[in-house]
């Protein structure tokens, strides 16, 4: 059974993403919050740095989350039952719901992905030869620099502002039907 624990060593905890759960006895939940949180800042470190936003988002879910579960009246607090946030069955369902229906425009977001990726590190390959082996112009490379750095993420801007306003569009079907 979990109890509730001091305030301020459960600020000091809440702190780290998933540790305050784990402070307040909720271990499943805490390892499942710190699991997703880092493996996010490794992903986004290592393949695609704008991931790492999404970093804050579990941040402030487990801070708020911590602080919420602390101040639950303590009849409230004692019946929540710890358990993972994610289970594997639930990710078998993305399939489904995600990969089925939504299967051309997942592809297309995973070949972008790939793309920003490999255009990243031949950026990097570019760049080096075009310094040494062709001394081209500052100017050119300064132009092309900024183009390179840009149009990944303009890429990415425009998809989501797509997303957007397909899921404004079924939104409204919705709400006619």
């Amino acid at each position: 059974m979990t109890k509730k624990k001091n305030k301020f060593f459960t600020f000091c905890c809440s702190l780290i993403p998933g540790a305050g759960e784990m402070y307040l006895g909720f271990l499943k939940q805490g390892i499942s919050i710190m699991s997703l949180f880092v493996l996010l800042f490794a992903m986004g470190n290592i393949l695609f740095p704008a991931i790492t936003v999404f970093c804050a988002v579990i941040w402030f879910y487990s801070f708020f989350h911590t602080h919420n579960l602390n101040s639950l009246p303590d009849d409230e607090f004692y019946a929540i039952r710890d358990d993972y946030i994610i289970h594997l069955h639930q990710l078998a369902a993305i399939r489904y719901t995600l990969l089925v229906p939504y299967r051309k425009a997942t592809a297309i977001v995973l070949i972008l992905f790939g793309v920003s990726i490999i255009w990243k590190n031949v950026y990097r390959f570019f760049v080096h030869i075009a310094v040494d082996v062709l001394n081209l112009s500052r100017n050119f490379l300064e132009i092309f620099s900024w183009f390179s750095r840009l149009l990944p993420q303009t890429v990415a801007a425009f998809l989501i502002i797509l997303m957007g306003i397909y899921l404004i569009r079924n939104k409204k079907k919705e709400l006619d039907q």
